[in-house]
């Protein structure tokens, strides 16, 4: 064969590799999700499991989407040169770039910095996707370059960084330190808070020595100076006199925005976000503060406080409400002055349809309805079983201290796991996130289910211990329970616990009161019978 058809051919094949190769990147780029703009700042709202709202998780301070020609041209050129100095010259993805995600996937310990484009998709893909393998967020990457120029990408980061204060972008962020537009801070004002995008926790704490105790805030505002002093933007008379500005200077004092310290309902202070409560009659505090660590542990932080999910709980408000009725009684009817009650419904998917704990510590004081759950000792309520069941209620202590280390929580989860023949189900709350309503049709809105986490841990010996010693009888409505009562001779807490064919629940009484109290017990016991007799009679 003629050498002129022979590279005529291998000509042919290299134009059809690269064909097949261009297609194939351009359908799995096609393939990802499109970029969500997420520049438009959104309370979550977390609803019962009938679709009542029941409490909003969002910013501590008013967000408002800015464009680049609306902020301060000194807080465009700070984040630009702290963060990426070249970025707005450049288009797409740059070999710099390219080589930066090799040297993540190849598990380089010391990676380049993440610029603006990475920063921006950590945020907005964090929630939809996890946290995206290297090859994935470089086609997100490629996609982002393909779909937005530089300016509205810097736009977008610039509209969403969390900046301290519970400010989430530059609009916020202005307003929350200094009281003023974004549009009217000075150079110092706009390089402080242009150092907040690597460090915005801590900066209000004078964590500095005696005679500097604003060092951190101070080291991190000059070293953006410098960096817009080295990148042009900065001459040198403004440098040095953006430096010999007190970095305190304007700055409001946090305790009169509301939040961090200053806001006791906020789930995690450091993260900026508030709580406020739809319904407020129901002893949700506990309930809600669960739901947030489920939320945050799938989609991070900033999602759930700005990123307007729409979350179904497991939780039932009909049974939630008469839960708390019963408990008030059981605290309002107590002699003594400090008492603590808990209650945990579980339903057979492992769904939190009710949790209350309240307490109160000395008579006369307003009952606490929102106090975390407290770990106290099981052992009598488990008896020879607790050891046995020690990887259910407690899987991180060691066996010989398991009796002192459960709450009614896992009180409950270990007895789902006899009541339903030795099958773990995991304790949860969130049921399914959505980006609309749960009233809307599913065909309306697109959804996030949680499926239902089983583990088979049958040990038939342990069962049957659980079992031992357990009482039958019926509720008001004329259900049948398999249930077990039990008073701790340390503490005086008195427990109730058991089964129907529908729901597992747990209930403790904790109170000062002498070893071997036998009406605790009975307290316990009303509890229980008041609780899930109101959740069977719900059609």
């Amino acid at each position: 064969m003629p050498a002129r058809q022979r590279w005529a051919r291998w000509l042919l094949w290299l134009v059809l590799v690269i064909a097949i190769a261009v297609g194939a990147g351009s359908r799995l780029l096609d393939s990802l999700p499109s970029t969500p703009s997420h520049a438009s700042v959104a309370p979550s709202v977390l609803y019962d499991r009938y679709g009542t709202p029941i409490v909003e998780i969002g910013p501590s301070v008013p967000h408002a989407s800015l464009g680049l020609e609306d902020m301060a041209p000194a807080l465009v050129d700070a984040m630009v040169a702290v963060l990426d100095p070249s970025f707005l010259e450049r288009e797409g993805v740059d070999a710099a770039t390219y080589a930066a995600s090799l040297r993540r996937a190849t598990g380089d310990p010391e990676p380049a910095s993440a610029g603006i484009m990475r920063r921006y998709l950590d945020i907005v893909h964090h929630a939809r996707d996890g946290s995206l393998d290297e090859a994935r967020m470089l086609l997100a990457e490629l996609r982002l370059g393909r779909e937005l120029s530089r300016p509205e990408i810097l736009e977008r980061f610039a509209n969403i960084a969390y900046l301290g204060r519970g400010a989430y972008g530059v609009h916020a962020a202005a307003n929350a330190w200094y009281g003023v537009a974004a549009s009217d801070l000075t150079v110092p004002q706009a390089a402080f808070i242009a150092s907040l995008v690597d460090a915005p926790w801590g900066v209000d704490a004078a964590s500095g020595p005696s005679d500097d105790p604003n060092q951190s805030a101070r080291l991190g505002r000059d070293r953006v100076l410098l960096a817009m002093f080295e990148h042009d933007v900065l001459t040198s008379d403004e440098l040095a006199a953006g430096r010999s500005t007190r970095v305190e200077a304007g700055i409001r004092p946090a305790t009169g925005l509301g939040v961090g310290a200053a806001d006791p309902e906020a789930p995690d202070a450091a993260a900026g976000g508030f709580v406020r409560m739809l319904i407020t009659d129901a002893g949700l505090g506990a309930a809600v503060g669960r739901a947030y660590v489920e939320l945050v542990e799938r989609y991070g932080v900033h999602r759930v406080v700005t990123g307007g999910l729409h979350v179904t709980t497991s939780l039932d408000l009909g049974a939630q409400r008469a839960a708390l009725r019963a408990v008030r009684e059981q605290i309002d009817d107590s002699a003594s002055g400090n008492i603590g009650v808990d209650v945990v419904v579980l339903d057979r998917s492992g769904g939190m349809r009710v949790l209350v704990t309240a307490s109160r510590a000395t008579a006369g004081v307003d009952i606490d309805v929102a106090s975390p759950l407290r770990p106290r000792p099981v052992g009598d309520l488990l008896g020879s079983a607790a050891a046995d069941l020690q990887r259910w209620i407690a899987p991180d202590v060691a066996d010989d201290v398991v009796a002192q280390a459960a709450d009614a929580a896992r009180v409950a989860t270990a007895f789902s796991v006899a009541a339903t023949g030795g099958e773990e189900r995991t304790p949860r709350i969130v049921l399914e996130t959505g980006d609309g309503a749960p009233s809307l049709s599913l065909t309306e809105r697109t959804t996030d289910r949680w499926p239902m986490q089983r583990t088979t841990v049958g040990e038939p010996a342990s069962i049957s211990d659980l079992r031992a010693g357990m009482a039958t009888f019926t509720l008001p409505w004329g259900v049948s329970v398999l249930g077990r009562a039990g008073v701790s001779p340390q503490t005086g807490d008195a427990w109730f616990a058991g089964w129907t064919d529908h729901y597992t629940a747990a209930v403790r009484v904790t109170a000062s009161l002498p070893p071997g109290e036998s009406d605790a017990a009975l307290r316990a016991n009303e509890l229980f019978t008041t609780v899930l007799d109101t959740l069977h009679s719900v059609p």
